[in-house]
């Protein structure tokens, strides 16, 4: 197998680009510290929803890796391809099933738009052959959302009312600089409503 080496591509304040081995070690030291947390008591059935990066994924691995839950992720991710790295979720859920696996846990992923009526479909069939669902974290954030009828919502990260003026982190140049960023319009704030606002959590709690 060919080697790799992991060039950093940023665009604005966002990384293109995530490191395998990196998104593996994260994946260990969580597990490792949900083992010295000595937590105690047990989870049937864990539904995930937004299970590949951040308060999602950590949730998916508490309740695998701590609770011997059988868990369901699910996710929107992208394998590595030529030159291009996977995204960091990828590389997040691919340790995370290879050590649940090693354990004998049940640790399954569905990678798919959470807002389509085909992933939901999906899994309900998934969790017909694991069982009723006893733990449902709903943590998905996204940039866009496709309605069944074609129209699509896209979020955005801005203040509202007021411009927001501080310091930021600038990936490219690793420096803290100093940042402006102008307040939401009333239709980007309906977008990101209609995105992150719980339509979405509602439909998939009532399937």
């Amino acid at each position: 197998m060919s080697l790799q080496v992991v060039q950093p591509r940023i665009r604005g304040f966002i990384s293109l680009t995530a490191h395998p081995d990196g998104c593996a070690a994260n994946v260990r030291e969580q597990i490792a510290a949900i083992r010295a947390a000595g937590l105690t008591g047990s989870i049937g059935t864990a539904l995930v929803v937004g299970s590949s990066t951040g308060y999602g994924l950590s949730s998916a691995l508490v309740a695998a890796f701590g609770y011997g839950a059988k868990t369901l992720g699910v996710c929107f991710e992208k394998e590595p391809s030529g030159d291009k790295t996977g995204t960091a979720g990828w590389y997040n859920v691919a340790e995370a099933h290879r050590l649940a696996t090693a354990e004998g846990l049940t640790y399954e992923t569905i990678n798919g738009d959470a807002f389509s009526e085909e992933v939901k479909a999906e899994a309900v069939a998934a969790l017909r052959r694991l069982g009723p669902v006893d733990l449902l974290i709903y943590s998905l954030a996204a940039p866009r959302r496709r309605e069944p009828d074609g129209t699509v919502w896209n979020s955005t990260l801005k203040p509202i009312g007021a411009p927001y003026h501080g310091r930021a982190f600038d990936l490219r140049s690793e420096e803290v600089v100093e940042t402006s960023l102008e307040p939401a319009t009333d239709e980007e704030i309906e977008a990101t409503i209609k995105v992150m606002g719980g339509e979405d959590w509602r439909y998939w709690v009532q399937m």
